[in-house]
């Protein structure tokens, strides 16, 4: 009798606790839909740029963060109004690079199992060409002329600062009918300044910045606990370390300067630099938050995402800054991330 009242018991408790579960599941639901409905009746309101247009002026091609149905999605931003109206491309994207004729867009493709692929696109937008990724989207880039594009992704671990985190880093060569990967840099030639061979089974690269048009390039390289920035040449597939404690480089139109990342010897944390090609020179940058992707140029100005609230939030908006270190950082563009300067 004891036993069939503590079953009765375990049975109502049970009971209870789903229909707990599936009202609080459904309230969830419902709050979700609101939330989505509200959104997407702000972005009604929101006046919007014709696509055509913008690309006639100077612009910067973004991934849109504002709430609502397109955010996500690619948005084109004029220079001269960064904080007004946009237009958007019914293109969606985890990261975004592009140029005057030409653009690399990661995307999640969602399933059971989420899956990635890179999607190259013309300068319209256009798809002329796919490629599966092994992973996260991380990083993208694409050299001056859309002849090479460069995509990272995270293999194992969501971020650099992962302990085991793994990487792979295609560089796709876009000039032929179809697009050409040259395979992972960790197949690539390494080497030291020296010529000494780099052979390092834990080594990663992440972070592809070209050389205006290509095929000469920089990346990060990290083994051992260090990061290294490399110089590449994607006609060639060779890689040469440069200098010890830089990461996520991104070179001036002229070549001169590289602005990366390195670690602070105290809070070790990461802190952005000017780096000196010719002399090796570093100056510290005004920004002390986190920077979860390379800087872009713009001219003799850095722009770059910064994340607003949680970092997985997806909410962000991207910042200006001088390369000389000289003025404080200030918001460029509202609820972006993922900048791209293109001038037609």
């Amino acid at each position: 009798m004891r036993d069939r009242r503590r079953l009765l018991a375990f049975v109502v408790v049970a009971v209870l606790a789903v229909a707990a579960t599936v009202a609080y599941l459904m309230v969830q639901r419902k709050g979700d839909e609101a939330a989505a409905a509200a959104a997407a009746e702000d972005e009604a309101g929101r006046p919007r740029l014709a696509v055509e247009d913008v690309q006639q002026v100077p612009h910067l091609v973004v991934r849109n963060t504002e709430p609502g149905p397109s955010s996500g999605k690619v948005a084109l931003v004029p220079l001269d109004d960064p904080s007004g109206p946009r237009a958007v491309v019914d293109v969606s994207c985890e990261r975004v690079a592009a140029v005057r004729d030409g653009a690399v867009c990661l995307q999640s493709v969602s399933g059971v199992v989420p899956t990635y692929r890179a999607v190259f696109l013309d300068g319209d937008f256009a798809e002329i060409g796919t490629a599966d990724l092994p992973g996260i989207p991380s990083r993208a880039r694409m050299s001056a002329d859309a002849s090479y594009a460069a995509t990272t992704v995270f293999v194992t671990g969501h971020a650099y600062t992962d302990a085991q985190f793994s990487t792979e880093t295609v560089v796709t060569d876009l000039t032929g009918e179809t697009p050409e990967p040259l395979g992972n840099l960790e197949s690539w030639t390494t080497t030291n300044a020296d010529g000494t061979p780099v052979t390092a089974e834990d080594r990663n690269f992440w972070g592809v910045t070209f050389v205006g048009d290509g095929p000469d390039l920089y990346a990060t390289m990290g083994t051992g606990g260090v990061r290294y920035l490399v110089r590449g040449d994607a006609g060639t597939r060779t890689l040469t370390v440069v200098a010890e404690d830089g990461a996520c480089p991104s070179v001036s139109a002229d070549g001169a300067t590289i602005v990366m990342k390195t670690v602070d010897p105290v809070s070790r944390a990461d802190l952005l630099v000017a780096y000196d090609v010719a002399t090796g020179e570093r100056t510290p940058l005004p920004e002390g938050r986190a920077v979860d992707d390379q800087v872009t140029w713009d001219g003799d100005r850095l722009l770059y995402p910064v994340a607003r609230g949680l970092a997985d939030s997806g909410e962000a908006d991207v910042w200006a800054a001088e390369p000389t270190g000289d003025s404080r950082p200030a918001i460029l563009v509202p609820d972006a991330s993922s900048p791209s300067v293109v001038r037609p």
